[in-house]
């Protein structure tokens, strides 16, 4: 029998299926959205590629003859995976490419950077991340400047050209030097604008806090130099330069060591985002490094 230069289709195979799981012309044609006619064409013109009847025609349906049985798991097995094949492909044009440029306000352990590079890297090969330190003031002029993509920032910001991504959120303690236990220990918000304070950029989160709890009552501390991030701060608060700032639990672990002292007070909400400019909010590689943050931290 030679059977060359006809070539089986995906949609007979589809009807074949159908024909089959439905045992009925007429409801496995409604099924696949054809005509009768046109589903029973597709079935005659399958027979005859493989020189086979595949169904008993009775008054009341389809049957799959003994030949047709293994042919219609076969036949499943292969929509499944064309099927599947499609998905890939679909995916695959789907998928981000190029640069992704993300600015860090903190350290990489604190910002859960491995797990999100290790996942981006596993997910998306050909997506590169170019990753920038600065401070949150400074990440959002760079995201607004488009000099950065999206980035890590502490507390709220204004603006509708800014979408924010809440990840976590956070107390802060006013943390000083040792040597200044008893006075720290001893002191309300008064006591502790007379003692020395580490200055903070404008643009600082820390400085709102500042603003808000401190300056907004009339106490305004006297700065001691200027840090412009946490581990910066943190080290000059060890080195007894005077008073800031510290997330609840990294001022618990170093008071702990005996790094620090902590002021008994009120402590400070404050929240983690993540930010980039609102009119990206459909990019492709911004919803991957969402997608995974999310993953990570929630």
């Amino acid at each position: 029998m030679n059977h060359q230069g006809n070539v089986m289709e995906i949609y007979q195979l589809r009807s074949f299926v159908t024909v089959a799981r439905e045992k009925h012309l007429t409801r496995a044609s409604e099924k696949l959205n054809v005509s009768q006619p046109a589903a029973s064409a597709h079935i005659k013109a399958l027979e005859e590629e493989l020189g086979l009847s595949l169904f008993h025609r009775t008054p009341t349906g389809m049957q799959l003859t003994a030949a047709g049985t293994p042919l219609y798991k076969k036949a499943k097995k292969i929509l499944q995976q064309t099927d599947e094949f499609k998905q890939l492909g679909e995916t695959l044009v789907n998928l981000p490419t190029g640069s992704v440029r993300i600015g860090l306000n903190r350290d990489a352990g604190f910002l859960r950077v491995r797990p999100l590079y290790q996942m981006l890297h596993s997910n998306y090969p050909d997506l590169k991340i170019l990753l920038h330190q600065s401070i949150s003031g400074t990440i959002l002029k760079l995201i607004r400047s488009d000099e950065l993509d999206c980035g890590f920032v502490m507390g709220r910001c204004d603006g509708e050209d800014i979408h924010l991504l809440e990840l976590v959120p956070f107390k802060l303690r006013v943390v000083g030097p040792v040597e200044l236990r008893k006075k720290i220990e001893g002191s309300d918000k008064a006591g502790l604008a007379n003692l020395p304070w580490i200055g903070l950029p404008a643009d600082c989160p820390y400085s709102k806090i500042m603003e808000r709890h401190f300056h907004a009552f009339g106490y305004h501390p006297q700065t001691e130099g200027v840090a412009d991030g946490q581990s910066a701060i943190t080290s000059m608060i060890e080195s007894g330069a005077g008073l800031n700032f510290m997330v609840e639990e990294e001022a618990f672990r170093a008071e702990k060591q005996g790094k620090v002292a902590i002021w008994p007070g009120e402590s400070f909400p404050i929240e983690l985002y993540f930010a980039h400019r609102a009119k990206d909010e459909h990019s492709i590689q911004l919803e991957a490094v969402k997608t995974a943050l999310i993953a990570i931290w929630f």
